[in-house]
């Protein structure tokens, strides 16, 4: 227990002297803020006889606070393991008892808890301050989920995270490689939001599933603004083929960065 004490200590400190790792490790908040008070905002400045454009605005609101509460946490990891890479610190780590690819699940399984707790607060915190806004047809949507819902959607929704930091970290060779990739990653993130369109309302939706993030937050969202279709599955099985397909990529993801990385 000691051990892992030691290196908590020395994440903190590693996320903590660099300026930019600090504002993604709080980047969260800044989305708590965001759907809380702007996007009520938001809201108010369109015309409530345009149920339609309120309609469409909300939803992609939903979805952007949905995919990217948690996206900039895998985008500081990134950096981390860069870190790793630029400093040959790993070269150090892989003799040592815990070994590099011990010390790679450990550093994942902290970002991943810090993910769920993040992805938590932030949506309870929109539910709780600004959930009275988000309404359609003279329902909240927020009043469609309770808590449950929201730490199961956190749980599946989070093991994206782990996985994006080590598909970043195997690939790129340096931070501004991998400030490259993160940006292009951030806009394959918004894929979920072609959710609001017609088309993919019904058996289509599922061509966006090779997305990890669509399980999880396709289910959430049917929570939050049912919809009929035959094509729709329940919100248990959207999360279970989600935290299935997650945990085999996360899987492959942790094999190639060992593998990319000669460890």
């Amino acid at each position: 227990m000691k051990k892992y004490l030691y290196l908590l200590r020395y994440e903190a400190k590693t996320i903590f002297r660099d300026p930019m790792n600090l504002y993604m490790c709080f980047f969260p908040i800044i989305v708590l803020l965001l759907s809380s008070f702007a996007f009520p905002l938001i809201f108010e400045s369109i015309d409530p006889e345009k149920g339609t454009t309120l309609k469409i605005t909300m939803l992609l609101l939903i979805i952007i606070i949905l995919s990217f509460g948690s996206f900039f946490l895998a985008a500081m990891t990134t950096f981390l393991l860069l870190d790793h890479k630029d400093e040959y610190t790993l070269n150090s780590i892989a003799v040592t008892p815990l070994g590099a690819s011990g010390y790679i699940k450990f550093k994942m399984t902290y970002v991943y808890i810090m993910t769920v707790i993040s992805t938590t607060i932030v949506l309870v915190g929109t539910k709780l301050l600004a959930g009275k806004h988000y309404v359609i047809g003279g329902v909240s949507l927020f009043d469609n989920i309770g808590i449950m819902h929201i730490i199961s959607f956190a749980i599946v929704s989070s093991l994206f995270v782990p996985t994006l930091a080590l598909f970043q970290g195997a690939f790129a060779k340096n931070k501004v490689e991998g400030f490259a990739f993160i940006k292009g990653m951030g806009m394959i993130a918004l894929l979920p939001a072609i959710l609001i369109l017609e088309a993919f309302q019904d058996g289509l939706q599922f061509i966006i599933g090779i997305i990890p993030g669509f399980w999880a937050i396709k289910g959430i969202i049917l929570e939050l603004y049912p919809t009929s279709s035959s094509a729709n599955l329940s919100y248990p099985l959207y999360l279970t083929i989600g935290a299935l397909y997650n945990i085999v990529i996360l899987i492959a993801m942790y094999k190639l960065f060992l593998k990319k990385t000669q460890y």
